[in-house]
């Protein structure tokens, strides 16, 4: 779909350090093959634990089922990137109610 840079474009507006293990590209899920064929995600993600900092406190995707393999061989916390987005914005202002003499018909 070509939307990587985009999406590190997001993350990197809302995270300090944003790290993208180059070792790993898909987690091997497969949709929902995963559950049933472990050894899919287990072989895909052999290498994400040891690409990662000890640093690193979070991770975060744009799919639940591979949320759950790289949470599985990270030992980090994988979520939606739209959780990132929501720790770093804060909710529209609202604009005061107009009064009396500014109502319009």
């Amino acid at each position: 779909m070509g939307l990587e840079d985009k999406l590190r474009e997001v993350a990197e507006l809302c995270a300090q350090n944003v790290i993208v293990p180059e070792t790993v590209g898909c987690c091997g899920f497969a949709g929902d093959r995963g559950f049933n064929v472990p050894e899919l995600t287990a072989s895909a993600l052999s290498r994400l634990k040891e690409s990662l900092p000890r640093s690193c406190l979070a991770g975060y995707s744009t799919s639940k089922t591979c949320e759950i393999g790289l949470s599985l061989h990270s030992g980090i916390n994988y979520q939606s990137i739209f959780y990132l987005i929501d720790e770093c914005t804060e909710p529209a202002r609202h604009l005061p109610e107009a009064s009396e003499s500014f109502r319009f018909w």
